[in-house]
């Protein structure tokens, strides 16, 4: 994957659990988004047979791949890392992560998990070289998470806003870092 920008779509607006309301694009891009800009990033965690990661969070209603808030002094690669192992348990190492594209919010609200101006969410793919270890969350707003093939990937999360991004992304041959 190439660091150029491809759009693959722009929602005018959604409205999120909280209220809050943003214009959202999702782009695939093999170069990260700026990152003064990221404000969260997420991981599309596979396991060695093509099965990925998802948790539930009743705070956001709904399935995705583990992610969350960047926190003061980290990288987006650093957040996912903490991510990862607050929400299922696994370790996985920054040098494992591949940028894959971002989505980018233009608030319409007050309010919402974005900063004031907007942002990016960073979104990176990781392989695991084992199949489907155990998974399991110390994190509070995860109250569920599972391995599942890309078809129950798309059950559970195809109504996302966010799915075009990751049914583009899943459809890419993975990147190997080594």
């Amino acid at each position: 994957m190439t660091g150029v920008e491809q759009v693959v779509a722009a929602i005018p607006e959604v409205e999120f659990p909280d209220g809050s309301r943003a214009a959202v694009e999702l782009v695939v891009s093999g170069a990260p988004a700026p990152d003064g800009e990221v404000f969260a990033a997420l991981v599309l965690l596979e396991d060695s047979q093509g099965h990925f990661a998802v948790v539930y969070s009743p705070r956001r209603e709904e399935w995705a791949s583990p992610g969350g808030g960047r926190e003061a002094g980290e990288s987006p690669t650093q957040t996912v890392v903490r991510e990862v192992l607050e929400e299922t348990g696994l370790r996985v190492v920054e040098q494992s992560l591949v940028p894959c594209g971002y989505e980018r919010f233009r608030p319409l609200s007050p309010g919402g998990r974005w900063p004031d101006e907007g942002g990016c969410l960073q979104v990176f793919r990781a392989r695991l070289g084992v199949s489907q270890p155990a998974l399991s969350s110390s994190f509070d707003d995860v109250v569920d998470h599972r391995w599942v093939s890309p078809a129950e990937f798309e059950d559970l999360c195809g109504r996302a806003f966010w799915w075009p991004l990751a049914r583009a992304v899943i459809a890419l041959p993975h990147p190997e870092r080594g």
